[in-house]
């Protein structure tokens, strides 16, 4: 069922409270005496349109989105129980399968998965996730260079005046430490990016909590499993990430495709542009040196 914006009639998702074509806001004062509806919990407020369950007239501030894209009251919406996915059921699959299967059915299904997911989980359940994702992300690659370091052989490095014993004993520390930190920079890095999108969410008037950003950010995480296919997945699965972030903020959060595109793509667009600017005055400043000489 399709919402026309009041204004320029394009189509609107429950759930957004301005027009992703025109900006015009969609909460509407109502006009005393007119007969137009008005909300049933908010009545100084047109209604956008009926429930498609119990048919109540709700506002652009009370329509939600339902797991068959229908328009539902805020009332209604939270009636109906989301499902809980694999990771949320971990206790009875077990971890690794929890992890697993999830990630399969956010690579494979991400419309379909965060459509029916739970908006809000905890802090810890979406940390977790996201420091399994990084640790699957380094795994393999870590080992493969490990398995070559302890592959060369003794008369290569005897030249060099350097130990192999020592040498092996440095990669095994190198890979240690790369194991014990990539759980922590994966909780890190999930952290300080939900946080930043978090920002662009609030910039726009989004209003849900910190914690369905978060959750969102860990769930996208889910390309990391490619991470056990040695060099590809390590590098890819970033790319790969950041396109289902956008699935992941659009419906978790009940936004439009223009807000979850946004709150994705702002602060990495926005970090390469101050980066390749940081180039460019270094580049600018070293030939205006090397020209003054």
């Amino acid at each position: 069922m399709r919402i026309p914006c009041p204004r320029c009639q394009s189509f609107v998702v429950p759930g957004a409270q301005s027009c992703a074509w025109c900006g015009a806001s969609l909460l509407q004062e109502a006009t005393p005496g007119s007969a137009d509806p008005v909300c049933a919990v908010h009545p100084e407020l047109r209604s956008l349109h009926a429930c498609g369950r119990c048919g109540s007239f709700a506002c652009a501030r009370c329509l939600r989105k339902g797991a068959r894209d229908e328009p539902l009251c805020a009332a209604c919406h939270d009636r109906v129980p989301a499902d809980a996915l694999p990771w949320d059921r971990r206790d009875e699959l077990g971890t690794p399968r929890a992890y697993w299967q999830t990630c399969v059915a956010v690579m494979l299904r991400p419309t379909a998965t965060f459509e029916r997911a739970r908006p809000v989980g905890s802090v810890g359940s979406s940390l977790g996730f996201a420091a399994l994702s990084n640790l699957a992300a380094s795994f393999t690659t870590a080992l493969v260079y490990l398995a070559i370091l302890l592959a060369i052989p003794s008369a290569m490095t005897e030249g060099d005046n350097v130990s192999a014993h020592g040498l092996r004993l440095v990669g095994l520390g190198v890979f240690g430490a790369m194991m014990v930190m990539a759980p922590v920079m994966g909780m890190l890095v999930a952290l300080i990016n939900a946080a930043l999108d978090h920002v662009v969410f609030r910039m726009d008037g989004t209003g849900q909590p910190f914690e369905v950003t978060l959750r969102a950010n860990a769930l996208s995480m889910s390309p990391y499993l490619m991470g056990l296919i040695p060099f590809c997945g390590m590098y890819g699965a970033p790319l790969w990430a950041l396109g289902l972030r956008i699935f992941a903020y659009r419906s978790m959060h009940r936004t439009t495709w223009g807000t979850a595109v946004l709150g994705a793509l702002a602060v990495p667009l926005l970090s390469c542009g101050l980066l390749f600017a940081g180039y460019a005055v270094v580049a600018v400043v070293g030939a205006a040196t090397g020209f003054g000489k």
